[in-house]
């Protein structure tokens, strides 16, 4: 049985909000999905948290040219699940473009009845 939050989303549906969101650079959406204490371990294990996140995509720091997902397994019970994704990604990163095929790592929990990202990891994938 698929666990829905208080918007009626599933955490696939807030999956795809997530991509979507990061495409557009939609800080506004980011924020409603992204946990408050969020840890996020990049490539190279430096680890970032929600505000850094967030004022990244606000100051263009960060931008997503395209964000293609090419395959996703969700895991999912009781309002927590965790979501895998290789996608292949063009993204500018403080001026310098990067283009590579990643796997996106997700750990979500329905808090304050919505879905949001707690923890995960991007890292490259062959």
């Amino acid at each position: 049985m698929t666990t829905r939050d208080d918007q009626g989303r599933s955490i696939d549906q807030a999956q795809d909000a997530l991509h979507q969101a990061m495409r557009g650079g939609d800080v506004s959406h980011l924020r409603e999905l992204l946990y408050e204490g969020l840890a996020f371990e990049l490539p190279g294990e430096s680890v970032v948290g929600r505000a850094a996140d967030l004022d990244a995509h606000a100051s263009g720091a960060t931008r997503f040219d395209k964000l293609s997902e090419l395959h996703r397994s969700t895991l999912e019970h009781d309002g927590h699940g965790r979501t895998s994704s290789l996608v292949d990604i063009v993204v500018f990163d403080r001026g310098h473009r990067i283009e590579a095929r990643m796997t996106y790592r997700r750990f979500w929990s329905i808090i304050e009845g919505r879905w949001q990202v707690v923890a995960g990891s991007a890292e490259p994938s062959a």
